[in-house]
């Protein structure tokens, strides 16, 4: 099972990543991105979960490395946000996505008094629609709200893909 995620550098991806797979939150972002790999259980059966933090815009190899597609912006950045969707038609411009199990998230792990959010969750739930009606959720890594949630239900149908 292959999930890719997409986003740009300060989206907050990088910090989803380590918190699903250690538990605790790393602030620095990774500008290179990363693999990663996890082992689940899906129904008492255990699977190797493969994770690609892509670092920049997806080309051709990541559209066939992935069975599943994580699109990750910051709620506190209208960047962050035109760039989820420009990735995304980029990816969709070479894979067809149409049957592409995809998650949305936003990520509020900097949302403060000073960095207010930008994103609106209409704005959120509206472009989780466009992308195939695909599930959106909201996440904080720093203390891990939602974050198991997003890769646990975006297993399954992973596992789906795969039969």
């Amino acid at each position: 099972m292959s999930q890719g995620l997409l986003g740009s550098v300060h989206s907050g991806k990088a910090a989803l990543v380590h918190r699903y797979l250690t538990g605790t939150y790393l602030k620095d972002e990774s500008p290179e991105g990363g693999r990663f790999k996890k082992e689940v259980v899906i129904d008492g059966q255990s699977y190797l979960l493969l994770i690609r933090d892509e670092g920049g815009p997806p080309d051709e190899q990541f559209g066939r490395w992935i069975d599943g597609l994580v699109l990750v912006f910051s709620i506190e950045s209208e960047e962050s946000f035109q760039l989820v969707c420009e990735y995304f038609e980029r990816l969709d411009s070479f894979k067809d996505t149409s049957d592409l199990p995809i998650i949305l998230v936003g990520t509020q792990d900097l949302t403060s008094e000073k960095n207010p959010r930008v994103i609106d969750d209409a704005q959120a739930r509206h472009l989780a629609l466009d992308l195939h009606k695909c599930p959106y959720y909201e996440t904080c890594a720093t203390y891990g709200l939602n974050v198991e949630r997003v890769f646990q239900d975006g297993e399954s149908p992973l596992l789906l893909c795969r039969h």
